[in-house]
């Protein structure tokens, strides 16, 4: 599947930055939840409306720290991690098996760090371009403006062509780099994306409506995944078929995550399974980024204030 990676407008910046500064201040915090079912994944229901219990068998599937150490995280074991999820599920009715003939899944946990690309590189690469464009544009008018450049001197070509032909090269190749570290960019977007559940949201915004002004939601998404994030992944399997037949026929899978600058992975982490824990078994249907203001009572479970993003006002020009 091709995602189409841009660059962040400054607008896009400036809202990151603000989420950023919201959250660093324990005010505010945007998280991004994505679930999905899979392989006709259903859930039976109550004459009451809740769901049948449903019993699981629970496995760590590995910490993937970040690109720098993080003590908020490291320190972080995979039993307390553990606990936190079993509250949550039990909210939507899945318990732990007290055997193996009871559990009904093989739950899954996945925790850690985005790694992004590193964005000097290519912007290094970029200006380097940018550079060796304005030389060749310089030697390549001077060459024009000089007698007979093209004409050979005793077999030997004129200075100006040769100053002409250096930066040529030379602009091919910085460009040649530069399209190498944006390859390099789009499959490290690419994986996050992937990883994080934003994918598909982001294939669905990368439309021409970005080219009319309306592009303010694909630029937060890419900046999202350009930048470090806290993520959990609950993976849903079948236990019989895991366990008896060795096959990983996967029933649902939930992500959640948050930018890491700003915030700490073990004080927030609460807050991440409580967004989580409304879409566990089920499918959201897109990606959902919200806006969470105030806290958690995480006894119970109760939301106490969330609301989704508002949507950008439109600017003079839009409205005409």
């Amino acid at each position: 599947m091709n995602t189409c990676i841009l660059r962040a407008s400054a607008a896009a910046l400036g809202c990151l930055l603000a989420a950023q500064a919201a959250a660093a201040a324990g005010t505010a915090l945007v998280t991004s939840v994505n679930s999905e079912v899979r392989n006709g994944y259903t859930r039976q229901q109550l004459p009451d409306g809740s769901f049948q219990r449903e019993y699981y068998a629970i496995a760590s599937g590995g910490y993937s720290p970040g690109r720098d150490k993080d003590r908020s995280i490291d320190g972080v074991r995979f039993p307390d991690l553990a606990g936190m999820v079993a509250q949550v599920l039990a909210r939507r009715n899945y318990y732990f098996a007290p055997d193996a003939k009871s559990a009904d899944l093989l739950l899954v946990i996945q925790w850690g760090t985005t790694i992004p690309f590193r964005s000097a590189q290519y912007a290094n690469a970029t200006l380097n371009v940018a550079d060796a464009a304005n030389a060749f544009r310089s030697a390549d008018a001077s060459a024009r403006a000089s007698v007979n450049p093209t004409r050979d001197r005793g077999g030997i070509q004129s200075p100006e062509m040769t100053v002409r032909q250096v930066t040529l090269e030379q602009m091919q190749q910085d460009l040649y780099t530069m399209l190498l570290f944006e390859g390099a960019r789009r499959d490290a977007d690419a994986d996050n994306a992937r990883l994080l559940g934003y994918l598909k949201e982001i294939n669905y915004r990368d439309d021409l409506s970005r080219l009319a002004g309306a592009g303010v939601a694909f630029d937060d998404l890419m900046a999202d995944i350009e930048a470090p994030r806290y993520y959990v992944i609950i993976s849903a399997y079948d236990f019989r078929a895991a366990t008896q037949r060795q096959q990983q026929k996967l029933w649902w899978v939930t992500r959640v995550s948050i930018q890491a600058q700003g915030n700490r992975f073990n004080e927030r982490l609460k807050d991440m399974l409580a967004s989580a824990g409304r879409y566990l078994g089920s499918d959201s249907g897109h990606l959902i980024r919200q806006y969470h203001q105030g806290e958690v009572s995480f006894g119970d479970l109760k939301f106490l204030g969330y609301q989704p993003t508002p949507a950008p006002a439109e600017s003079p020009e839009q409205r005409r």
